[in-house]
């Protein structure tokens, strides 16, 4: 099966947050696929982990704070450690024609859902990499997902 998580789906499924249990049990009921792993990841999963330790930080209290960089540093880890097994795979795609899916994209779907341009790019990559299944713990992009096709995995933290 060719897979795409987004963002949010590989937060969850590396690091420890309310709905992560769920993400990690549908990622091992689909049969634990390969997923592809985009420059856009690279940028977008490290840094959903030090977004999260800024907002955790401030106000914990020191003890707190190696606790939770010690999650920062352990999802960072799972993550590279994904990438050495090969259980991400590391691609590049063509990002002028997967901007321009995502505005074809735009213009279906977002007055209807409300779609960021970070959902819509997404699924356009998701899209151009032939994908038929789309893991996510964002409402609207998996509707996105579902309107275009692929079929949905929404994992959220409710």
């Amino acid at each position: 099966m060719r897979a795409y998580a987004d963002t949010s789906f590989l937060a969850k499924l590396a690091g420890r947050e309310p709905g992560s249990e769920k993400a990690v049990a549908e990622f091992r009921r689909l049969g634990s696929p390969q997923l592809f792993y985009l420059p856009l990841h690279a940028l977008e999963v490290p840094n959903a982990f030090r977004q999260r330790a800024f907002h955790l930080r401030r106000s914990a209290t020191p003890q707190q704070r190696r606790a939770i960089d010690r999650e920062r540093d352990a999802a960072l880890a799972r993550i590279g450690l994904w990438l050495e097994r090969g259980s991400l795979l590391e691609i590049t795609a063509d990002c002028d024609v997967a901007f321009a899916h995502a505005r074809e994209l735009s213009t279906r779907h977002t007055e209807r859902l409300g779609c960021r341009g970070f959902d819509l790019l997404h699924v356009a990559f998701a899209l151009d990499l032939k994908c038929e299944a789309f893991l996510t713990a964002d409402r609207v992009q998996g509707e996105l997902a579902r309107a275009e096709g692929l079929a949905v995995t929404v994992c959220d933290a409710g």
